[in-house]
Parts: structure tokens; C-alpha cells; sequence
């Protein structure tokens, strides 16, 4: 299942990595990234030198790492390394109630294929894009000749589409 970040305030080094190994992070106007690995003499270990490359890009990770500078969240969010950022001042647990509200989105979809599309995401964005493609095929493929046995899902998309539990717009004309 997909993993949310919630994050305030600093989020730095150590914390930054364990920030990267989420799925979705999420933060509000105080949250700061800082890497001071090299500060310290430290080596990374936890993945961010190749979370933080593939999620801003390498130029991007290298002024991170190798400055040791901070990265407010703006530029975080701007970079793509904060999902969202939200605005905490009319409540401190904005950025908890977001993830939250997330989580429970997530939640309402079908869990199988919430793992599986998490699965092809994480396998083809470290292909090249015609490979990424074909293994998405695979995986959908596979995915389809498992649960076509007793045909429910596609019953269940079925009603879903003509029934009343989808949500409706209504005109305003």
C-alpha cells in the first residue's frame, strides 16, 4: 500500500531519507529539506543520493547534497519533492489531516490494484518508457487473467457506471 509523509518543520539527513522512501509526501510552509551528509563526512546509505536523483532530478540533487543548503518548501514543491504543500495556519494538523484525507481516498479503491498499480509505477519508472510500457502491459494482463474467473469485477464497473452511487454532476444552467 501506498506509503504518506506528513511533514512539518525539518526534515533533515537521516530523515530526509526515510522522507524518500514514501510514496507521497506531503507538507506544510515549514517544512525544510537539508542533506548534510557531506557537512559531516557522513555517506548516505539509506537511498538518498538515487531517491532524491530520480525524484528532482540529478542537477537538482546535487545542489541539495552537495551544498548541504536548505529547501524550503516552495522550492521543494516546485522541484517535485513535496507532492503538496498546505497551509497550516488556520490549523497545526493541516498537514496530518491531509494525509489523512488522502489515506482514506486510497483506502475507498480496490487494494489489489491499488498494489498492483503501485508495482508498475515503481517498476517501469526505472525503465526506459517503451520497456516501462511493455511491463505495464504484463502486469495489467496478468492482473486481468486472475480476476476474470468469476467475472465480479467487471460486474462491479458495470454497475458503477450506470448506477447511482457514482457521483453525478449536476448542471447549474
Amino acid at each position: 500500500m501506498p506509503i504518506i509523509a506528513a511533514l512539518k518543520g525539518h526534515v533533515i539527513t537521516g530523515g530526509f531519507e526515510l522522507a524518500l522512501a514514501c510514496d507521497i509526501l506531503i507538507g506544510d510552509t515549514t517544512t525544510t529539506f537539508r542533506d548534510t551528509h557531506v557537512k559531516f563526512g557522513l555517506a548516505p546509505c539509506w537511498g538518498l543520493s538515487q531517491k532524491l536523483t530520480r525524484r528532482i532530478g540529478p542537477g537538482r540533487a546535487k545542489i541539495v547534497s552537495f551544498t548541504a543548503g536548505p529547501i524550503r518548501a516552495d522550492k521543494a514543491h516546485e522541484w517535485g519533492l513535496l507532492d503538496e504543500v498546505v497551509d497550516s495556519s488556520q490549523s497545526k494538523d493541516a498537514v496530518l489531516d491531509r494525509a489523512i484525507e488522502l489515506a482514506d481516498a486510497i483506502a475507498t479503491n480496490n487494494s489489489l490494484m491499488v498494489r498492483r498499480y503501485k508495482r508498475a509505477i515503481e517498476e517501469g519508472t526505472g525503465m526506459e518508457y517503451h520497456k516501462g510500457l511493455q511491463r505495464e502491459r504484463e502486469l495489467g494482463l496478468a492482473h486481468y487473467l486472475e480476476i476474470v474467473g468469476d467475472g465480479s469485477t467487471f460486474e462491479d464497473a458495470k454497475e458503477y457506471v450506470k448506477g447511482s452511487s457514482r457521483p453525478r454532476m449536476t448542471s447549474k444552467l
